[in-house]
């Protein structure tokens, strides 16, 4: 009897840290995964001189600027929130030539439809052009990421690569080390 107390009591102890450690890797997963969008439409724009309307027109348009799309960690869902563009500033480039390209570049494709299919499921349309992704799960996080600590908060954008205009890091406009 003994023996199983102390089993038990060892177990207990252990549940929480796995639980804890399973988590901080599904951060690290939302993390790479928000990144790896955020990047995606920085590429879109920069190739096509607008941002995409939707996170499947990324995959669809050859050439590719995502992989595949991805699944939330957090919430387990196909569903991501979408940061949209309300404002109409025109992007560098605009006309459907990106930035130093010209007319014999790749055109821009037209926009998608109004409503969207997500790996499979229905996704209402964005109310404008996505600039970013973020979880729609409101726990909070064992850490922080840009000073947020909810995963809904975390904002997956070009500012979150820390690229600022021209390709260059953000911080004084000029590349780090290894660029």
């Amino acid at each position: 009897m003994v023996g199983i107390t102390l089993m038990t009591i060892a177990i207990a102890a252990v549940l929480p840290l796995a639980s804890a450690e399973a988590q901080r890797s599904k951060e690290s997963e939302l993390i790479f995964r928000g990144l790896q969008y955020a990047e995606g439409i920085r590429t879109f724009r920069r190739r096509y001189g607008r941002y995409p309307n939707s996170l499947k027109e990324m995959y669809e348009i050859r050439p590719r600027t995502i992989r595949k799309l991805w699944k939330d960690p957090i919430a387990n869902a196909d569903d991501w929130g979408l940061i949209t563009i309300t404002t109409g500033a025109p992007l560098p480039g605009a006309g459907g030539a990106p930035p130093g390209r010209g007319a014999s570049a790749t055109p821009t494709p037209a926009p998608t439809p109004t409503k969207s299919v997500f790996a499979g499921s229905a996704q209402a349309a964005p109310s404008g052009p996505i600039s970013g992704v973020y979880s729609k799960s409101k726990k909070k996080g064992f850490r922080t990421f840009d000073g947020r600590e909810a995963y809904n908060e975390w904002r997956f954008t070009e500012a979150s690569l820390g690229i600022g205009p021209g390709g260059v890091n953000s911080p004084g406009g000029k590349p780090g080390p290894g660029v």
